[in-house]
């Protein structure tokens, strides 16, 4: 019998939208949509793939009022960083597709309750693209190659990447595998109760090493990440080393890219999402 599995990137529902892809216990792809906005649809698809897991990359509840989330902290204990999950009174517009995760959550909640730990069968998981990443490899990457790092992830498990569209595709696939790995048992988790979330690997290390940020370059077919957005000479271009320029002279970053960069010693996360 056919087992599936599926992984949902989530966007802002009214703008980007979903991706989606579904995976067999072969690694083929059965299934990969983009920028899916309704729900409805969406639980109609997965109803229809009849999915043994369904890997979310999204929190499915804000935090606790002036505490973190028990997986978020681990995480970042163990060298992975990613974006904190206010309380809800702390949320901003930024923190909008969170709040459609949360509403995916729901709509799969009847067939798919949440995932709390142990067996993953017949659950909606959490699971994280970065974190996920860096357990199949083993070391936090260099984040100007990140895309590719998590395609050649996909191809060494057997998964045909290049019928992937864009980052958003390759992160819903990396959920599904995430789930088939899980599917045998090949997984842990991080939190507790409705925090945990999935990883693909049977252990984590105490703490995960960061590759040289001039490692992949020495890597054979390496191209340097083309530099993105509009250059000006007279703006200084965005402190995170992205390579664009934020729209007014008196910003230092991009939106959103000053988590690029550790605060206490000015240097870039390599590793973030």
């Amino acid at each position: 019998m056919r087992t599936v599995a599926v992984g949902i990137d989530v966007g802002h529902l009214d703008a980007k939208g979903l991706d989606l892809v579904a995976l067999d216990s072969d690694r083929r792809i059965l299934r990969s949509i983009r920028s899916l906005r309704d729900l409805d649809q969406l639980v109609g698809i997965v109803e229809g793939l009849e999915p043994a897991v369904v890997c979310i990359d999204s929190p499915s509840q804000w935090a606790e009022a002036d505490r973190r989330r028990p997986a978020e902290r681990e995480l970042t204990r163990r060298g992975i960083n990613l974006y904190t999950t206010p309380s809800e009174d702390r949320a901003g517009a930024f923190h909008r597709w969170m709040r459609d995760g949360f509403r995916v959550y729901a709509a799969l909640a009847p067939r798919y309750p949440r995932y709390t730990g142990g067996d993953v069968r017949g659950k909606a998981a959490e699971y994280y693209p970065h974190a996920a990443a860096v357990a199949l490899a083993g070391q936090v990457g260099d984040f100007a190659s990140k895309v590719p790092i998590r395609r050649r992830l996909l191809a060494d498990h057997g998964v045909d990447e290049r019928a992937l569209l864009g980052p958003d595709q390759v992160d819903a696939a990396l959920g599904a595998l995430t789930g088939l790995i899980a599917l045998e048992g090949r997984h842990t988790w991080v939190g507790e109760g409705k925090d945990a979330l999935v990883l693909p690997v049977p252990a984590l290390p105490e703490k995960f090493r960061r590759a040289s940020a001039c490692r992949p370059r020495q890597e054979p077919g390496y191209r340097a990440p083309a530099r993105v957005g509009r250059q000006d000479p007279a703006r200084p271009p965005c402190l995170c080393g992205c390579g664009q320029t934020p729209g007014r002279l008196q910003l230092r970053f991009m939106p959103g890219h000053d988590h690029r960069v550790n605060p206490a010693t000015g240097r870039r996360w390599n590793g973030l999402p």
